[in-house]
């Protein structure tokens, strides 16, 4: 089990350095303005399908998250790790219930593309996904 959560992490850990990156800078909005571009052109180009594509990724990541969060709570024995754990869960449960209420703001036609994310709100995932990530690393490295 620890093997599977360091591979996760490591996925994990890779795909938000970037962001990590920008955010650390202090220009995440140019990053963050490129993504919104490339997703309505992506929804364009995807028609009546991107709905329910897009429905399908958050349900995806729903259960990714939850997955990684599963493997960590049965992996981790280190108290500040299990605390760190219960703190991001937590915040992800929130973060993913706005976004799910913004996309289906969006297709109710009450939100523009751009009010989906809460770039903030955004952010804060992004710094936790990193750092969790990096920490599962280097605590399950010690085992």
């Amino acid at each position: 089990m620890a093997g599977s959560l360091v591979v996760f992490a490591g996925i994990l850990f890779i795909i938000y350095s970037f962001y990590f990156i920008k955010i650390i800078k202090g220009s995440p909005e140019e990053f963050e303005s490129e993504m919104m571009q490339g997703l309505a052109a992506w929804i364009i180009s995807r028609g009546a399908k991107a709905k329910g594509q897009l429905w399908g990724m958050l349900f995806i990541s729903m259960l990714a998250e939850t997955a990684y969060f599963i493997l960590a709570f049965l992996t981790l024995d280190n108290l500040f790790m299990i605390l760190f754990t219960c703190f991001f869960a937590g915040y992800e449960l929130l973060h993913l219930l706005l976004l799910t209420y913004n996309l289906a703001g969006f297709f109710a036609g009450r939100l523009k593309l751009k009010e989906i994310f809460r770039w903030k709100a955004e952010r804060f995932s992004a710094l936790l996904f990193f750092t969790h990530s990096m920490l599962v690393i280097i605590v399950l490295s010690f085992l």
